[in-house]
């Protein structure tokens, strides 16, 4: 019986000889990785421009309508307010992969140096930790120690950079939206409307601010110091974790584990 034809994808990757004419075009990667780190910031500006439009639509007419109770409007500014939680989830989502971006633009210029031979998964996850950690130090390092994550350091660091402002002006406006809402949906209970709509809506605020810092907090987790087999495994797991986003220093082939 003859031998039926196959095409070429059909074949074991191994068996191509490919491996053997490494050349990666790590400029025309970089490139692709800039533009997808600068569509992250103008997918961000166009949530917060979405968010505002929909919010000068729904309030004035919410504020309008007169055949609606305060109830309905309550209800009303409670659904803008969280369309614009969900916007909030969304942004910091991401405000990560800009992040992780970002480190891929600076990983692929250290990787610029290296001749195309010396390509594979320990030279890149070493540049793509050593771009990690030079960034991330200066934040999170205690300086005189050396020794755990400053968290807190992050924070003042950041709290007025224009990537957190941008944040806080969507998340102040549907925290506020959300406690109005409450405000108005609990108005026989007289001036503890008030008392409970401001406490939701401040506690919503400072909640998605700590979710904002601590998911960009978390990309830089595994340049804590560790000394046990446990807190390494999970440093191991932390920095996994970043670099399966960094998806553009996914180019290397290793054939024992085929495409990694």
């Amino acid at each position: 019986m003859a031998n039926e034809e196959r095409n070429s994808w059909d074949y074991d990757i191994d068996d191509t000889k490919l491996k053997e004419k490494q050349n990666y075009d790590l400029g025309g990667i970089y490139e692709h990785a800039h533009s997808e780190l600068s569509l992250q910031q103008s997918k961000r500006d166009q949530i917060i421009t979405i968010y505002l439009a929909l919010c000068s639509f729904l309030i004035p007419f919410a504020l309008g309508e007169k055949i609606l109770d305060m109830s309905m409007k309550g209800v009303i500014f409670l659904i803008v307010g969280i369309v614009g939680v969900l916007f909030s989830y969304i942004t910091i989502r991401y405000r990560e992969y800009k992040e992780v971006y970002w480190l891929c633009c600076q990983t692929l210029t250290v990787l610029l140096s290296f001749r195309p031979e010396e390509m594979g998964k320990e030279l890149v996850q070493r540049g793509f930790y050593h771009c990690l950690y030079m960034k991330g130090k200066d934040y999170l390092i205690d300086k005189k120690g050396g020794k755990l994550i400053n968290r807190t350091l992050y924070v003042k660091k950041n709290i007025f950079s224009s990537e957190t402002l941008h944040f806080a002006i969507i998340d102040l406006m549907c925290s506020f939206i959300v406690g109005l809402g409450i405000s108005l949906i609990l108005l026989p209970l007289g001036f503890w409307r008030i008392v409970i709509g401001v406490t939701v809506g401040f506690i919503l605020f400072l909640y998605l601010m700590w979710v904002y810092f601590n998911t960009c907090i978390k990309v830089y987790n595994c340049i804590e110091k560790r000394n046990d087999k446990e807190d390494n495994a999970r440093r191991d797991a932390a920095f996994n974790k970043a670099f399966k986003k960094a998806w553009f220093l996914h180019f290397y082939y290793d054939a024992k584990k085929h495409l990694i």
